[in-house]
């Protein structure tokens, strides 16, 4: 499977899909949110769909509802899949107003994380502050994904100029990944934002991004206006159809294929 770019390994092999790179990738990313689910569930996704998992996304801030075993353990899952991990939700923003941050990012390293994100959706902190807690993450070993938007604010888009002035900020900072929150984009909203991300896609490199798409619409949307290259956010039930999507399997429409030579 490692090589198998155009799956000729799996079922159904005369049937030509669109190739992808293998894992590990640069670009093409699939983020699947973990809101705690059970080992069992992890399992089953990873027998399933694993090759096709790239970052598991510990979300919401369950974690600090379950034992260190349990983490370890799901950590232990994870990498022997090949699939790495970042910690998110409100525990991150907690940590902040508590002033344990650097405590918090030391337990995630500790524990087996690559990466952590620093959000602001609960929490209102200054441009200054998240770019401060995103060099004291790397210092603690860590990449960080950096999120742009806000939960329950609609209007955080109003501005464009002062979304690219966060974004940039973020990246001077040292951010891995820049995540395009759904909410007021896609989520909430009576029409997607296409506008905003095709501005946002023409002033930063889309690699360098990772969209928030939970549903099959904006999935779909996304892969065929940014192609293959584009880093998704999913649920973890949605992992087979996005990547069906990408292989120009499902989704697509008379018009809707997406050409690849196999390289993001």
């Amino acid at each position: 499977m490692a090589e198998d770019a155009g799956l000729t390994g799996m079922a159904f092999s005369a049937v030509k899909v669109a190739p992808r790179p293998p894992k590990p990738r640069d670009a093409g990313l699939t983020i699947v949110a973990d809101r705690g689910i059970g080992l069992n569930r992890v399992a089953d996704l990873l027998d399933s769909a694993g090759a096709y998992v790239d970052y598991a996304k510990i979300a919401i801030g369950a974690y600090r509802l379950q034992t260190e075993d349990f983490l370890s353990r799901k950590i232990a899952l994870y990498r022997d899949n090949d699939v790495r991990m970042f910690f998110a939700g409100d525990v991150t923003e907690a940590a902040f107003l508590q002033g344990v941050s650097r405590d918090f990012y030391r337990e995630i390293k500790r524990l087996g994380g690559d990466a952590v994100e620093v959000s602001s959706a609960q929490v209102a902190m200054s441009l200054d502050d998240k770019c401060a807690l995103i060099r004291m993450a790397q210092d603690e070993g860590l990449q960080v994904v950096a999120e742009a938007g806000q939960k329950g604010h609609d209007d955080w888009t109003r501005s464009q100029g002062y979304v690219f002035h966060q974004m940039e900020a973020y990246f001077k900072a040292g951010a891995w990944k820049v995540l395009i929150q759904g909410e007021g984009v896609s989520e909430g909203v009576e029409a997607r934002k296409e506008d905003l991300i095709l501005n946002i896609a023409a002033n930063f490199d889309i690699k360098d991004l990772i969209f928030q798409a939970k549903d099959g619409g904006t999935q779909a949307w996304y892969v065929s206006t940014l192609g293959n290259a584009a880093n998704l956010d999913v649920d973890d039930d949605q992992v087979i159809d996005v990547e069906l999507m990408r292989r120009n399997i499902r989704k697509r429409g008379a018009f809707g294929l997406i050409g690849s030579l196999g390289e993001g």
